[in-house]
């Protein structure tokens, strides 16, 4: 599963680890669990258009907007 690091642009500008692949990513920070989307459905997406980088373009997302977890 690809690992991508990735800083928010806002707030205070935390480092995210995010670990995404075909349907599925995890966003943690510190080794703590933030957003778990197991699975497209869970996300909203259809399963044949839930690609990696759809998966990861919704997480770094959730990060920018804070969607579904705290800072």
């Amino acid at each position: 599963m690809p690992v991508l690091e990735y800083t928010r642009s806002q707030g205070q500008r935390l480092t995210y680890q995010i670990e995404y692949d075909q349907g599925e990513y995890f966003i943690q920070r510190d080794g703590v669990m933030k957003k778990a989307v197991p699975d497209p459905i869970v996300a909203g997406v259809a399963t044949s258009e839930a690609s990696p980088d759809l998966m990861r373009r919704m997480a770094i997302a959730d990060i920018e907007a804070l969607i579904g977890m705290d800072e």
